[in-house]
């Protein structure tokens, strides 16, 4: 049992070291991504009244290993086609995305949290409209994927 535990731990050890160089990425995820699941949790247990719902939390930490795959593999795979700096870049940007999407998800929930509290209303409004018009691409992505979910909730 002993050579097994080592066996793990050096495999994680050398998985982790390997991935030196895309740590802060998730770390900075997991910033994002932690506060957003305890609005998110408060919005729904204390506000709307809703009941704990197991398979909800589990999609969350589902999302997130997806993200962590995802970096992981595109570092990975930049690293040994030789094009470190790129898939570096690419992370980069791809952190930016998630990170917008769950800030946005979180001031979602804390203005449900707190309906009145004018500056948290201000701050879902600004980043929530504001900057998705000036990047044309992500306000003609949101305003699709709304058409798409007005259209699958009216079936």
């Amino acid at each position: 049992m002993d050579v097994f535990k080592v066996f793990k731990a050096t495999v994680i050890s050398g998985l982790m070291a390997y991935l030196e160089p895309v740590y802060n990425p998730m770390i900075v995820l997991m910033f994002v991504f932690i506060p957003n699941m305890i609005f998110g949790l408060v919005a729904d247990l204390f506000i709307k009244n809703n009941r704990f719902i197991p398979k909800k939390f589990i999609f969350a930490f589902f999302y997130v290993a997806i993200y962590l795959s995802i970096v992981a593999s595109i570092y990975i795979i930049g690293e040994r086609m030789g094009d470190v700096e790129e898939s570096l870049f690419f992370v980069k940007m791809m952190t930016y995305v998630f990170v917008y999407f769950y800030i946005t998800n979180s001031l979602r929930n804390l203005t449900i949290i707190f309906p009145k509290n004018k500056p948290i209303a201000f701050l879902y409004f600004a980043v929530g409209l504001e900057f998705t018009k000036r990047i044309p691409a992500l306000s003609e992505f949101l305003k699709r994927d709304k058409t798409d979910n007005d259209n699958l909730n009216s079936v």
